[in-house]
């Protein structure tokens, strides 16, 4: 299942993505948050995993993403949520031209009951129509 967390900028998304993050049970599921900074390491409860993709530099586009979300879920079976805070920002890429990467991480997650989150910074009324079919 996929999530999106929706808002202008400066709109709360990040608080919000933080919130959900720390109210998973981890005794039921473990949760990593990946975002592409440390400013948020010490607001993540110690329970959620926390990522920052920069320190990798291996995260630079979709299909890389992509990859390291396969190797998470395939390193972790009870990984049940992927929090992902400014999923535009990490890829480099519009959220316009997503649609591929969407699809296919819509795939990965059905396949392994897990849930991805995403915070995208755009107006709920200029989503593109591929993710109006999510859940905000």
């Amino acid at each position: 299942m996929i999530k999106l967390i929706v808002g202008s900028k400066g709109s709360g998304k990040t608080k919000k993505i933080i919130d959900f993050a720390n109210s998973i049970d981890a005794e039921q599921n473990d949760a990593v948050f990946i975002t592409d900074t440390n400013r948020y390491v010490y607001e993540i409860k110690s329970g959620v995993r926390f990522v920052n993709s920069a320190d990798f530099g291996v995260i630079k586009n979709t299909d890389s993403l992509l990859g390291f979300l396969g190797g998470l879920i395939a390193g972790n079976n009870d990984l049940g949520f992927i929090f992902i805070d400014g999923i535009a920002r990490i890829t480099k890429k519009e959220v316009s031209k997503l649609k591929a990467f969407f699809a296919s991480a819509e795939k990965l997650v059905a396949e392994n009951e897990a849930t991805l989150v995403f915070t995208i910074s755009l107006d709920e009324s200029e989503l593109p129509k591929y993710l109006l079919k999510y859940e905000k």
